[in-house]
């Protein structure tokens, strides 16, 4: 391959990428599919090693270079794959078991009863209490919220107080309950 194409590409020339495209593209899903891949497994790990060819405008000095670069990404990528295959399959064995358990059934049940039961509980606070306790739940400090929303920090201080308060008592009997449902 000419210098002269690999210096255009490197420039981001789209005619310079059609080229070397049109000339590696077949042999590149060839050698991807020897790793075990359908074709079109093997196609679209290779439009991937495209993309970063395009996407990182590299500076190659010789054709030699180029294509070691180009079969080296191909052998990343495919290895990347089946690398994430293999630990996505080992997730779905391991969750599929789990979905199957008594465990599983009471703990999603739980969790999804108790977050049902607080979000009842927070909406009965009134709008401003609730707004503050929100902020405070996404990791904003009390002057920052008494920012916001044009209060003092005293008064941030106090709707936090009564959310807090009026949390604990209405939450009371849900504690109770999670506790009897994890310790039956």
């Amino acid at each position: 391959m000419e210098t002269e194409i690999l210096t255009k590409l490197s420039k981001g020339d789209k005619t310079a990428f059609k080229y070397v495209f049109d000339m590696y593209y077949s042999s590149i899903c060839l050698f991807i599919k020897k790793y075990n891949f359908d074709i079109e497994q093997a196609e679209d790990i290779a439009q991937e090693v495209f993309i970063k060819i395009w996407e990182k405008k590299l500076i190659f000095k010789n054709s030699l270079t180029f294509k070691a670069y180009l079969y080296q990404t191909a052998k990343n990528l495919a290895l990347n794959v089946l690398q994430h295959e293999a630990v996505k399959k080992r997730y779905q064995e391991q969750f599929s078991y789990n979905l199957e358990s008594e465990d599983f059934f009471f703990q999603t049940f739980i969790e999804q009863d108790s977050y049902r039961l607080i979000l009842q509980v927070v909406d009965k606070l009134n709008p401003r209490a609730k707004e503050v306790l929100y902020l405070n739940l996404e990791g904003l400090k009390n002057q920052e919220i008494a920012n916001q929303l044009g209060i003092s920090i005293n008064t941030v201080r106090a709707h936090k107080v009564s959310a807090y308060k009026f949390l604990k008592m209405n939450l009371r009997d849900l504690v109770l309950l999670i506790l009897f449902l994890l310790f039956r």
